[in-house]
């Protein structure tokens, strides 16, 4: 989870420079080259240096260097996709350890109610995750506008869209601490298996 949470205030970080950033493309995948002296793997590492784990943030992006260029949103898009696979894998570690698989670690009954609560509250990030994804991608496909009118208009529907991928990241990650919290009262192998 620790991942997740440098991604995501990499996500955050990007989100809130929305207003010089260019056009969205769609998905992100990286590409072939995994090498960061492109311009977007420079790019990738100046916006990594913010972040909590800039090591691990230009590792986990640096694939998507060609993809990004130079575009905060596209970069955001990047975080997100990456963002939303972590928390799926994530979702379905934790349903394996509230099932009694092999790394439960013979959770006492609270930790076994701690980590079944804890699925619904990663699948409800996997879903904030994916509207966020599906509404980053929408913003790269709308056409822009030639009337002041309609283009202030697109301005408030692009800064409706952002806000709404912000609150749901946000909502993310909080249903990230949430579930961590819920076993905190737990040996430390058990936590750390969580985490």
């Amino acid at each position: 989870m620790a991942r997740s949470n440098a991604l995501m205030w990499l996500l955050l970080l990007a989100l809130s420079c929305w207003s010089w950033c260019g056009a969205v493309t769609a998905r992100p995948t990286p590409s072939a080259s995994t090498s960061t002296t492109t311009a977007g793997g420079g790019f990738i590492r100046s916006w990594c240096a913010g972040t909590d784990y800039p090591a691990l943030c230009n590792a986990t992006l640096a694939p998507y260097a060609a993809e990004v260029g130079a575009s905060p949103a596209r970069l955001s898009l990047a975080a997100l996709t990456v963002t939303l696979d972590g928390a799926r894998r994530a979702t379905a570690a934790m349903k394996a350890m509230a099932a009694g698989g092999a790394s439960s670690h013979h959770l006492v009954p609270v930790a076994a109610e701690a980590a079944a609560d804890c699925v619904g509250m990663l699948e409800d990030a996997v879903d904030l995750l994916r509207q966020s994804v599906e509404a980053m991608e929408r913003l790269g496909k709308e056409p822009a506008s030639a009337s002041a009118s309609a283009s202030g208009q697109a301005g408030r529907s692009v800064r409706f869209q952002v806000n709404s991928v912000q609150t749901w990241a946000s909502a993310a990650l909080t249903n990230d601490g949430m579930c961590m919290e819920g076993f905190k009262g737990q040996p430390a192998v058990v936590r750390e298996a969580v985490r």
